[in-house]
């Protein structure tokens, strides 16, 4: 019911083939030039999403938080993508649908340790979702393989995604990535605060401490609900 919702509002048409969706979205520009914040057009976007629901659906990855994904995405149109937490592969296969659908032909970097006795470890079902797409996987510490791959490429426009580990300590040397590129976002997941939940707070308490000893262009929460995503512009 739900996909049917969006494809009547977004005029999708129920294809998950390369070029179902009917208006790809694209950068706006005021006087020629790109606008400082995080702008986008949000009816282009919006009849895109229809497209990215009928592949990886809306969960772990709720619609609000699923669009302030694409939003940043088509805003920076990173060339290099670093995706921490690969599990299913949703979150790449997002980035790679996001790059065909604004023509951005970003490098697509996919990260976990892949530990088996981890209770969540998919097994069989790791990284589904990008089976036999351009999508560079890593079996690693994520946080060490992504600033190793930053080093090659320093100069790069960086989307970094957060969704590993969940622990603070994990996501408090994360977010020293943003020390390590010049220029892109991160986007963190699972960053609802509730207090005296028994959810994981670690990415919201990172968060906070991270902003505390450093300031970002813009930062942005969407936080009407659970699992919840932040924003974070660099440079």
């Amino acid at each position: 019911m739900l996909r049917k919702i969006v494809n009547r509002l977004t005029g999708h048409t129920g294809s998950s083939q390369p070029g179902a969706s009917h208006a790809a979205p694209r950068s706006i520009h005021h006087d020629g030039q790109k606008p400082e914040l995080l702008e986008t057009d949000k009816w282009a976007l919006s009849a895109c999403m229809g497209t990215i629901i009928d592949i990886v659906g809306v969960h772990p990855y709720p619609i609000d938080e699923l669009f302030l994904m694409a939003a940043a995405y088509e805003f920076h149109r990173p060339q290099v993508v670093i995706d921490i937490g690969t599990h299913h592969g949703k979150s790449a296969r997002i980035w790679y649908e996001l790059g065909r659908l604004c023509g951005n032909d970003a490098v697509i970097h996919t990260i976990d340790l892949c530990d088996p006795t981890h209770p969540e470890n998919p097994g069989e079902m790791w990284a589904k979702f990008i089976k036999n797409l351009p999508v560079n996987k890593h079996i690693g510490d994520g946080c060490d393989t992504a600033s190793e791959l930053i080093s090659q490429k320093p100069d790069a426009n960086y989307l970094l995604f957060l969704d590993g580990d969940h622990s603070l300590e994990t996501v408090r040397r994360e977010l020293k990535l943003a020390d390590a590129i010049q220029q892109g976002c991160l986007l963190l997941h699972d960053t609802f605060y509730q207090p005296n939940s028994s959810y994981n707070h670690g990415p919201y308490l990172a968060i906070q401490e991270c902003l505390g000893r450093r300031s970002f262009k813009q930062v942005l929460h969407q936080h009407a609900g659970l699992p919840g995503v932040s924003y974070l512009c660099v440079g």
